[in-house]
């Protein structure tokens, strides 16, 4: 453990880890717009009416899946980083180990939805399975940081309370999620209604992952301004 807390120390070093926050920012966005405008020039993808999966198999579906994927492995760097800076005489310390270990499982789940992605049914449950496990990894990173930042005075309430909105964005989603594939599963009791709720999923699911890639915006920010 002492070997590799001496490594993390020389790569932060090296550089600032908010920096890392940033960088999981630019790329992530940088991927998902090129991706969204190259689809959408050439027509064959609509964000409001198909899954992000879907634009991954789409003309620019190659700039989403690289984004995701470097985006979400520079992510790591940070989370790991973000839970140092919360080390305090407040917080309790098996606490802050789970806090990270959750929040780079879920960077982990999410880099690997941009690996593996494609119309094989293995390969489609798998990234689907993932995909969930990143979208509740989420929701539960968010909300342990912001609990964190909570009982940590170096952390305003402000950014606090915006670790937990990011948290209810990613619950909020889940809800609709499960109502759907409920309906898919048992088609007898509420198929209609569940394609019904399946209109507001696309655009909705583009609504978190902006959201997380401003959760690492935002909380990178915060560390630069404060000079953490």
């Amino acid at each position: 453990m002492k070997k590799i807390n001496e490594f993390f120390d020389k790569i932060y070093n090296l550089i600032s880890g908010e920096n890392f926050g940033f960088l999981t920012f630019i790329i992530g966005f940088t991927g998902d717009i090129l991706a969204l405008v190259i689809s959408c020039l050439m027509g064959d993808y609509v964000m409001w009416e198909k899954s992000i999966s879907v634009l991954g198999h789409r003309t620019g579906g190659i700039f989403l899946r690289l984004g995701n994927i470097i985006s979400n492995i520079i992510a790591i760097l940070f989370i790991i980083y973000l839970g140092r800076v919360l080390k305090d005489e407040n917080i309790n310390e098996n606490l802050r180990k789970l806090t990270v270990a959750v929040g780079i499982f879920t960077s982990i789940s999410a880099a690997l939805t941009g690996i593996f992605t494609g119309v094989n049914e293995f390969i489609s449950n798998l990234h689907g399975s993932l995909a969930l496990l990143s979208w509740i990894g989420g929701a539960i990173t968010c909300t342990l940081f912001g609990y964190l930042m909570l009982k940590n005075s170096k952390f305003s309430k402000s950014i606090m309370y915006f670790n937990f909105i990011i948290a209810g964005i990613f619950i909020s989603y889940l809800i609709p999620f499960f109502i759907t594939n409920f309906c898919n599963y048992f088609p007898e009791i509420c198929y209609s209604f569940g394609r019904a709720i399946y209109t507001i999923m696309p655009i909705y699911e583009w609504i978190v992952i902006f959201s997380i890639l401003l959760w690492y915006l935002v909380n990178a920010y915060y560390l630069f301004h404060k000079s953490i």
